[in-house]
């Protein structure tokens, strides 16, 4: 498959008062062309930062640096504000974490809409932003467009309000979505429509989405690949099948095990993990996960794991390493 988007160790610094703050610490991956890759991982890993990383919307206090980025077949290097924010548009949008705060509260959705198309086509007449408004809030599922696009964003629902912060992303017809928890505090129903609504956009127009989510569930509906983050590293990757019938890192097996209805089923044990993820101020000395790895050897206090790649899998364990599963 043809790649749409490469990394290569990127690495994503903070200078604090404190210290330096390492939230993505040599990350590597790639997304295909049409495809969805699922960024997974607890609060703290890294995956948002990991996400604003790529369409360069960082605080001032970051230090960005990679060996190697390509976007659509382009090697991005050092890019000015203006070359990111052709990215941004149309090479990359992106669907935040929570629209009832990355929507603004005192625009009406159709101002708020109309300024990305007034953006990306600075040739069009008001008739014609609001004509495309109308189309892609149809588009995204939004009934009644006309009456939604004129009322602010507390005025609607929250899946309605997700259903918008889709529309904007969208409206620069982007070949790529980063969707932050886009099922974040929706109820059950509201998710699975909104995943449904990802998954038709995705076949119209084979647009490639990176996920990210803590969730397994949302994962096991809509990704086709999955990479496991934890304290600013990529611990495991592979297909989603493969990852589900035989995790090879311990994070990852605590992870799947601790949603109902994957591999745990009715009256089963959900596991929990105990502990939190690392201070990224601090890291551990060896791998990152050894103090609350059920399974951790002495060798995983001390020194950090190689990454292994076995086929179209990698993992970085010394358990795998040392030819020993996760039981």
């Amino acid at each position: 498959m043809e790649k749409y988007l490469e990394v290569k160790n990127l690495r994503t610094y903070f200078n604090t008062p404190e210290g330096v703050v390492k939230s993505v610490d040599g990350v590597s991956f790639h997304i295909n062309r049409g495809e969805t890759l699922a960024l997974v991982g607890e609060s703290g890993c890294g995956k948002t930062v990991t996400s604003l990383s790529l369409i360069r919307l960082l605080a001032d206090t970051a230090d960005l640096k990679y060996d190697y980025m390509m976007v659509d077949g382009q090697e991005i290097k050092d890019l000015t504000k203006e070359e990111a924010r052709q990215i941004r548009g149309k090479k990359i949008s992106m669907i935040f974490q929570e629209p009832m705060t990355s929507l603004n509260p005192v625009y009406k959705i159709e101002k708020q809409l109309g300024e990305v198309f007034k953006l990306h086509e600075p040739g069009l007449t008001k008739e014609q932003i609001h004509e495309k408004s109308v189309e892609i809030m149809k588009k995204v599922g939004i009934p009644n467009p006309d009456e939604r696009l004129k009322v602010y964003p507390h005025q609607l629902s929250g899946g309605l309000r997700q259903r918008a912060m889709i529309a904007i992303s969208l409206a620069s017809n982007p070949q790529m979505v980063i969707a932050d928890e886009p099922t974040t505090a929706l109820d059950v129903t509201i998710q699975a429509q909104i995943i449904d609504l990802l998954k038709q956009l995705q076949r119209d127009s084979n647009m490639s989405i990176l996920l990210i989510t803590h969730d397994f569930g949302v994962v096991s509906q809509i990704a086709s690949r999955v990479a496991v983050m934890y304290a600013g590293k990529i611990v495991e990757e592979g297909m989603l099948e493969d990852i589900f019938r035989d995790p090879w890192h311990p994070y990852t097996k605590l992870l799947i095990m601790s949603i109902p209805g994957i591999k745990v089923t009715r009256g089963g044990r959900l596991e929990s993990i105990k502990g939190t993820v690392p201070n990224p101020l601090n890291f551990p000395k060896g791998c990152r996960f050894a103090p609350r790895c059920p399974w951790a050897l002495d060798i995983c206090k001390d020194v950090a794991p190689e990454e292994m790649v076995v086929g179209n899998r990698r993992v970085s364990c010394h358990l795998r390493t040392q030819g020993k599963a996760v039981e």
